[in-house]
């Protein structure tokens, strides 16, 4: 043993030579301690200090050497694994016990913060449903305060309006009207019995002397008087509205009453009352759709399909007392200038033979036989009689859906003229379709067309003027459909064309056509498309008094049906040669000129 032991040189610290340690030699010439039976201990450092093997303990650290050689030779390492495991679920344990209780004291400041909110809320909604309440009562007692006002004010004027008519006192009377419109003294929403005798007295007079003058200007000024003293029931309100539509030469069936009583609304005497109910003046109007029907395709179709038919929806006559006014006075001007002048070109449109044959229809007792399912409202195809031609009509509600006699006169399901004054041939005056958007439509009817705008949608081949056409199909083109309805707008209009400056030119040159009209002695051009490009007629005014939109037309487009795919063709049987012979080739069926679609301009 003496010789594997291997002293340092000089002392070092402890477990400096392991070998020495290890084989029992102390450093420093110690005695071994090595050859003492180990103690094993659960707690590591009790070999750390001085516990000896009964057990008790020295209170002195034990030197390091002894304590690593405790810690090497008595912990076993599966122990000590164990250990380690039981330490480390512990520590888990703790962990999720804290997890838990974080989770907990979490959801209780949830609840109460929840608890704190739906009180504030609470609070919230009693605060607000005391302040409603006191609004309540506060407007309740101002209302109350004001009607106690308003009836001690309404009892002193009517004494006061009693002794001013017992004295036949025009002028006081007038003094008391005034101050009780203004104060606006109204018992239960009605004038007081007495306030409103005065009323209707002054209003009667005002009417009265209004229908003598023949004014328009003190006519509308009196309707307002009337309707503003609540006297629009007098006999002198019906006189004056007679008047009215006689200076103003309204056409017949002109509701004025209904124009008044929509000027409140728009600012303007102006109606535009529905007559689709009117099934003869809708199926004069389905009339001049077919029959100015013309199945040509142009470029400003813009490649759109082209619709087999149209078919009339609603008709909405326009009333409007400032563009018809200013229409009459623009006609009158041109039918003088007219008359001095010889060699009038006439129009000649498709919509007056239309009109002519509604006539011709009315004038003969024929009858016609209609279908025998087919419902009131319906719109049914039949054969006019006296000239072989398709005609569509409406089913009157007068007839029953189960009636076994169908056969009406032709007269009853089809108007001869569309209503108003008959046109003014002296100022070549003809009806022309304006087709258009429906809410540029609402705003022509309402307002008047522009000029300026003339050309913004599809330019101006003969000038920046108002366009229309006596086709409806080629107004179509320019019509676009509506998104709440799916129809399609269109205006009938009244047209002063005057002297026509003719034009069929491929190529017109615009600033000539509206100098032809603008400085010269015509009054509207007439782009005939139709002599050069087969295709139509266009009617060209630069002045908006000219035109007058008496009809807003919806309608709506029917497509034909599509064409069936084409089979493919079979292979041919097989024959035995023929000698040869001279073939012709068959030539291609030939359509009608008018069922043959171009595509030109």
């Amino acid at each position: 043993r003496a010789r594997l032991a291997v002293v340092p040189s000089r002392p070092g610290p402890p477990f400096a030579n392991v070998h020495a340690h290890t084989f029992g030699l102390a450093m420093g010439n110690r005695p071994p301690s090595c050859h003492r039976p180990p103690v094993l201990l659960g707690n590591l450092e009790e070999h750390a200090f001085g516990m000896g093997a009964d057990g008790e303990y020295s209170g002195q650290q034990l030197p390091g050497h002894e304590r690593h050689r405790r810690k090497s030779t008595c912990c076993d390492p599966t122990q000590h694994k164990s250990r380690g495991r039981d330490l480390h679920q512990l520590h888990q344990q703790h962990k999720a016990e804290a997890r838990a209780q974080c989770e907990l004291i979490r959801a209780r400041h949830h609840e109460h913060i929840e608890e704190k909110k739906a009180e504030a809320k609470r609070m919230r909604a009693l605060h607000r449903e005391h302040l409603q309440q006191q609004m309540e009562q506060q407007v309740a007692y101002a209302k109350s305060r004001k009607q106690r006002h308003e009836d001690r004010l309404s009892q002193h004027l009517e004494q006061q309006m009693t002794d001013a008519l017992s004295r036949s006192d025009e002028r006081q009377t007038e003094m008391l009207l005034d101050a009780a419109l203004g104060a606006g003294v109204r018992g239960g929403g009605r004038l007081p019995p007495k306030i409103a005798t005065a009323a209707r007295r002054a209003a009667g007079r005002v009417l009265h002397d209004a229908t003598l003058a023949e004014d328009p200007k003190r006519l509308k000024g009196a309707f307002v008087v009337a309707s503003r003293l609540e006297a629009t029931d007098l006999p002198e309100y019906a006189a004056a509205l007679a008047k009215y539509k006689e200076v103003r030469r309204f056409p017949e069936g002109w509701d004025v009453g209904q124009m008044l009583a929509e000027r409140r609304a728009r600012g303007r005497l102006l109606a535009r009352p529905d007559l689709s109910e009117d099934h003869r003046l809708r199926a004069l109007v389905q009339l001049l759709f077919d029959r100015t029907t013309r199945r040509v395709h142009t470029r400003d179709r813009n490649g759109a399909p082209m619709p087999a038919h149209l078919d009339v929806v609603y008709v909405r006559e326009v009333q409007n007392d400032d563009q018809w006014v200013n229409y009459l006075v623009r006609r009158e001007a041109i039918k003088e200038e007219l008359r001095q002048q010889t060699g009038l070109l006439l129009a000649h449109t498709d919509t007056e033979h239309a009109l002519v044959e509604a006539r011709a229809a009315a004038a003969k007792n024929i009858k016609v036989q209609l279908p025998p399912h087919a419902l009131p409202g319906q719109l049914v195809e039949v054969v006019n009689p006296s000239t072989g031609l398709p005609l569509r009509l409406i089913v009157p509600t007068s007839v029953a859906a189960n009636a076994r006699d169908r056969e009406i006169a032709l007269k009853d399901l089809l108007a001869d003229a569309l209503p108003g004054p008959a046109l003014e041939t002296a100022a070549n005056e003809a009806w022309l379709f304006h087709g258009t958007r429906h809410a540029a439509a609402q705003s022509i009817t309402s307002d008047d067309f522009r000029v300026n705008l003339a050309g913004s949608s599809t330019g101006s081949m003969f000038g920046r003027g108002i366009y229309a056409a006596e086709n409806c199909t080629k107004a179509d083109e320019y019509s676009h459909e509506d998104p709440s309805t799916g129809l399609h707008s269109m205006l009938l209009c009244r047209v002063a064309l005057g002297r026509m400056a003719y034009n069929a030119e491929v190529t017109p040159d615009p600033r000539e056509c509206e100098d032809a009209c603008l400085r010269g002695d015509c009054h509207s051009v007439l782009g005939d498309r139709r002599a050069c490009r087969s295709t139509f007629r266009e009617f060209v005014v630069f002045d908006e008094d000219q035109v007058y939109p008496s009809y807003l037309v919806s309608y709506r487009r029917v497509l034909p049906p599509p064409e069936p795919p084409s089979a493919p063709p079979s292979a041919p049987p097989t024959a035995p040669p023929a000698p040869p012979a001279r073939t012709i080739a068959p030539s291609a069926p030939q359509l009608p000129t008018s069922m043959m679609p171009s595509y030109r301009r």
